[in-house]
């Protein structure tokens, strides 16, 4: 019997995951879908259904209490909570009603790491959250699979997507505010990018990181981090930089590279990470262009996963 998925958000990433979906044969049905506005349920939505909510999700506006909700996997698209109760508390109650969780959400993760794992250990369920990091860029899979026999020591990458476009476009003599237009055309930036242009989204990403990759128990409040540059040159790149040397460091600032680093090769909508191991050389991985697309690629092969 094929296992079934509740979905919450709807923005760009979701509505090209039920895209995703819905072109090919899952092992998984839809079981449910909400946003803001309103919620579905059924015990196998078509797609017929769910276009019809996408179109007028208010014409749904009564929801079920998260306790009388039916899935196996929770998959989280809501957009981030500034502190992370909220994405605690539901991943708890997923948790508890047996429930897989599939995360691209990153403030829960970042603010709440160690209650997240010790409820998920405690009720012997899974969790992934491949897409919190870097979009459709493949780490943790890498990590636990082609590379899971060497010891992970350093990574360095570009997670923010948004935050370098907008500083490349400034350097190429853009002003901010039409950046900042392009960023949203591109469908990379959202209506309010505060998260990302101030740094905090990459910061998330550095807690992240150093908690599933190097085993640490940070919290976001752990970190001092910086956002773009207004005048920034053409080398500068918002970066996530962790590693373990004598001791464990992590960083996520500004950065001025040396002309010919790879990052600096990159298209404009392109992302890139290189991780060091103990044994083995570095490994570089990077993809042309990084949208809402490559993103819901990233949370159907955790669904698909789980399921």
């Amino acid at each position: 019997m094929k296992r079934s998925v509740f979905i919450a958000g709807t923005g760009n990433v979701g509505k090209n995951l039920l895209d995703l979906i819905y072109s090919g044969d899952m092992p998984f049905t839809v079981a449910g879908i909400e946003n803001r506005r309103g919620q579905i349920t059924g015990k196998h939505l078509e797609k017929t259904d769910v276009l019809n909510f996408l179109n007028s999700p208010s014409e749904h506006p009564e929801k079920k209490s998260f306790d009388e909700l039916d899935f196996d996997i929770y998959v989280d698209l809501r957009t981030a909570s500034k502190d992370g109760k909220m994405e605690l508390e539901t991943y708890r109650k997923a948790f508890e009603k047996g429930a897989d969780v599939v995360s691209a959400n990153k403030s829960g993760l970042a603010n709440h790491w160690q209650e997240i794992m010790a409820k998920k250990n405690e009720t012997g369920k899974r969790m992934l959250f491949e897409a919190t990091v870097a979009g459709g860029l493949p780490i943790f899979s890498l990590l636990n699979s082609s590379l899971q026999g060497f010891q992970c020591n350093y990574f360095q990458g570009i997670v923010n997507l948004t935050a370098n476009y907008v500083m490349r476009m400034i350097t190429e003599g853009i002003s901010f505010d039409e950046a900042c237009k392009m960023a949203i055309k591109e469908g990379i930036g959202e209506t309010d990018m505060s998260d990302d242009l101030t740094g905090l989204d990459s910061a998330r990403k550095a807690i992240i990181i150093s908690n599933a990759i190097f085993g640490q128990n940070l919290r976001l409040k752990d970190l001092k981090y910086e956002g773009i540059r207004n005048s920034p040159d053409k080398n500068m790149r918002l970066l996530v930089t962790a590693g373990i040397d004598e001791k464990f460091t992590v960083t996520s600032r500004i950065e001025s590279l040396e002309t010919g680093d790879s990052f600096l090769r990159l298209d404009p909508m392109a992302m890139s990470m290189r991780m060091g191991f103990v044994g083995r050389s570095t490994v570089t991985v990077s993809e042309d262009t990084d949208g809402p697309v490559e993103t819901a690629g990233a949370v159907l092969n955790d669904i698909i996963t789980l399921a």
